[in-house]
């Protein structure tokens, strides 16, 4: 059986919006729609403002949910498959599972994104990739830091850490000592998945009251929870709880293969978590 994968932030190109729609030209109205209702215009975005989480969540899933209705035209017949997403990339997966409308999801990412970018601006922080470590040593070493969180378990040998800026730089040296081959800093000003962002959820769960929700017509593995999200979720809260929990997508994918899906298909920019797949 087949899962489709959907990538988080950081997997963004400049150039990403203009190849799929040449690839895809169909592509070009859901670029419209989401100029039309963000008033973001992803086809012609400078790399400075893609670098930054308020226009780089939307560019990523405008662009993950352009590959999927790619994907899908090319296909005979329908195809009944699971989806799972990396942190921001749940979002397009409840799109490809009907759970929500493409405007409602454009509108409800565009929210996120902003809250997410406040947040961070309120209240910095870090992140690194720690390369190298097991994730229970990790774990125990950041132990010793104050409000520094084991946040993306990308896959075995690679754990990402984030939390207050001065702590996380503190606890990525002390791993480095402790034999990490790499702390990779990563490219945004705030520590996603960590408690640093409970005002944003807070935030983004009243937006989404405000969303039409449905039940998952097919398959959708959490993040949260590395098992199927229940037909009967309450989604905004859901996805405040989502936004300060750890990413296990190891744990995710592992019980995927589990439950016989063998085949995984990434759909969006890059291929990141066709990489993780493959050392998981």
């Amino acid at each position: 059986m087949k899962s489709y994968l959907f990538p988080g932030q950081g997997a963004q190109t400049v150039t990403m919006a203009k190849e799929i729609v040449s690839e895809y030209p169909k592509a070009l109205s859901i670029y419209e729609e989401a100029r039309t209702i963000t008033g973001t215009d992803l086809l012609d975005i400078e790399a400075d403002s893609l670098d930054q989480t308020r226009f780089a969540q939307l560019a990523i899933v405008v662009h993950s949910v352009a590959s999927l209705e790619k994907y899908r035209a090319s296909l005979d017949r329908p195809e009944k498959a699971a989806v799972a997403g990396f942190s921001l990339g749940e979002y397009p997966a409840l799109y490809a599972a009907g759970v929500i409308g493409f405007s409602d999801l454009l509108r409800l990412v565009d929210e996120r994104a902003r809250l997410m970018q406040e947040a961070a601006e309120r209240n910095p922080g870090a992140m690194f990739a720690i390369i190298g470590l097991s994730d229970e040593r990790v774990e125990e070493i950041i132990s010793h830091y104050d409000e520094v969180y084991a946040v993306n378990y990308n896959c075995p040998g690679q754990l990402v850490i984030a939390g207050k800026t001065s702590s996380a730089e503190a606890a990525a040296e002390a791993l480095l000592a402790e034999g990490a081959r790499r702390a990779h800093r990563l490219t945004v000003n705030g520590a996603f998945h960590t408690k640093m962002m409970k005002e944003a959820a807070d935030g983004l769960e009243g937006f989404a009251r405000k969303i039409t929700f449905r039940a998952p017509q097919i398959l959708i593995y959490s993040n949260t929870t590395a098992a199927p999200i229940p037909e009967n979720t309450d989604f905004p809260t859901y996805l405040a709880k989502h936004m300060v929990s750890p990413v296990r997508f190891t744990e995710e994918i592992r019980r995927l293969r589990a439950d016989g899906y063998d085949e995984h298909l990434e759909l969006g920019p890059g291929r990141v978590l066709t990489g993780l797949v493959r050392k998981i």
